[in-house]
């Protein structure tokens, strides 16, 4: 996804109408490549976008089948009380999501080249011995003084990642992105919720 190639891509984004998402397509648009966001509300935008509900197949399916990459970032989000109902609902949306996202490749023509997951750096245990990466780091949910209110954000993380990789996919290469918090000056991610907190004088220091 070089700038400096010539072969243009066809890129299908779920869930990209959200912060990370609007950023992704924006870049990759701007490239030259064919952009297809998926999106529960749809609106007008440089690039292709289609309604879905993250649960069902349905005719957004067509974008899939023929691209070169699919890059699902959706998924509630976590900004919120963790009652019951959001719990239910930032499983459901991951995984839901993620299922049917895995149906559609499954069922298209020519296999796809390489389907991105959204996943969280929660799943990597809470560490301040050393950094966790995809190399070396350790699976959380097992430490001895790790507080029970971590394990419902653990167990989205490793519920995320194996309804990934049970997709009956064989012809096409997947990867997990273990994200964290992104920061973007756009509205309506992380930094601007902190950023106005700041503004508001609740700033503190992050880390030692």
């Amino acid at each position: 996804m070089s700038a400096t190639s010539d072969r243009k891509l066809r890129i299908v984004i779920p869930g990209g109408s959200g912060q990370v998402g609007q950023v992704l397509a924006r870049h990759l648009y701007a490239q030259g490549h064919v952009v297809t966001v998926l999106s529960r509300h749809p609106e007008p935008s440089s690039w292709q976008v289609l309604p879905w509900n993250g649960r069902d197949l349905g005719t957004w399916t067509n974008a899939i089948d023929g691209a070169d990459i699919v890059i699902n970032l959706a998924g509630r989000s976590v900004n919120c009380r963790y009652t019951p109902a959001n719990r239910r609902e930032i499983m459901d949306s991951r995984l839901l999501s993620t299922r049917v996202v895995g149906q559609a490749i499954a069922q298209a023509t020519k296999p796809l080249t390489l389907w991105i997951n959204a996943s969280t750096a929660t799943i990597y245990r809470h560490a301040l011995d050393r950094a966790m990466d995809e190399s070396t780091g350790e699976l959380g949910g097992h430490e001895a003084d790790a507080p029970s209110t971590w394990s419902f954000s653990i167990d989205v993380a490793t519920s995320w990642e194996r309804e990934f990789f049970a997709a009956d996919t064989p012809h096409t290469r997947r990867i997990v992105l273990r994200s964290a918090m992104i920061m973007s000056p756009d509205p309506g991610g992380i930094f601007d919720t902190l950023l106005r907190l700041v503004r508001a004088g609740l700033g503190g220091k992050a880390a030692s």
